[in-house]
């Protein structure tokens, strides 16, 4: 198999197979007990087992791979608990970063935002579920990276990739494509909109006017707060625990594509305003 490489003309970096790999999870390429064969994805890369190695072991600190002795590595499949775990985590540090955000946001963050939630309503409008699905983790993280809270940022980036496994494992919609479902929970419907985002959206946008009293100021952070818990609440009532395994994917033919093979191309979302 040939080499893949960069647009430098170099093989990938760690960060790079890092990102890949990220990338496949959160636009659900690569499933839950998905085996990951050292030798088989350094040839799909063009690098060394032993690299493949370093970052499936990045990967298990980050829980979305799993490694077994006299097993190798897999996917990581998320338990009941794990999940609810995770929404937990995710409702305390999102409080925090929204409150961060507010005290630090631009009118261009807050367009950015905008300009996020519409890149995903189109994504739905198209059915193109993965992008929808990336552009919902991302409306998350500009909001994290805005705050200038690094520790949760870093933290949330992680709760994000193991949330894509729960969806994957445990959110009817999430594998509508795969299997055909009867039953789909009202409340995961809702959540899975753009609503729940426009919600925070507005909370966020009436904090930062420019003729916001302190009062109006911890009235609509406490709005805003509210509404990213009501939205991370419903997306947790609408798991289902008792859905059939998915099939997994061929990591070869995934990772021997170019990083951009097989997405069309789709209105940029601007990264918000780090100044």
């Amino acid at each position: 198999m040939s080499e893949q490489k960069t647009q430098a003309g170099t093989p990938p970096s760690d960060e790079e197979i890092h990102q890949r790999f990220i990338e496949a999870i959160i636009d659900q390429r690569l499933l839950p007990g998905t085996k990951l064969v050292e030798d088989k994805l350094g040839q799909a890369f063009g690098v060394s087992r032993t690299r493949v190695r370093q970052v499936l072991i990045r990967l298990a600190q980050e829980q979305v791979v799993t490694l077994e002795p006299n097993k190798g590595a897999s996917v990581a499949q998320p338990s009941i608990e794990d999940a609810r775990e995770v929404f937990e985590a995710r409702a305390l540090v999102e409080a925090v970063l929204v409150g961060r955000f507010i005290e630090r946001a631009t009118p261009a963050d807050l367009q950015a935002l905008e300009e996020c939630i519409e890149a995903e309503e189109e994504a739905r409008r198209e059915g193109d579920h993965a992008t929808a699905l990336r552009l919902s983790g991302r409306f998350h993280l500009m909001i994290a990276e805005v705050s200038g809270h690094q520790t949760f940022a870093r933290m949330l980036a992680m709760l994000i990739s193991r949330t894509s496994l729960i969806l994957m494992s445990y959110a009817p919609l999430a594998r509508s494509e795969r299997q055909a479902l009867a039953a789909v929970p009202a409340r995961w419907v809702d959540a899975c909109r753009c609503n729940a985002h426009r919600g925070v959206l507005t909370a966020l946008r009436e904090a930062r006017r420019p003729r916001a009293g302190m009062a109006d100021v911890a009235t609509w952070l406490s709005e805003a707060q509210q509404r990213m818990r009501e939205h991370l609440g419903d997306m947790e009532a609408g798991l289902c625990f008792n859905l059939p395994d998915a099939p997994s994917a061929d990591v070869v033919d995934l990772f021997s594509q170019a990083p951009a093979s097989g997405r069309r191309p789709r209105r940029t979302v601007p990264a918000p305003n780090k100044g």
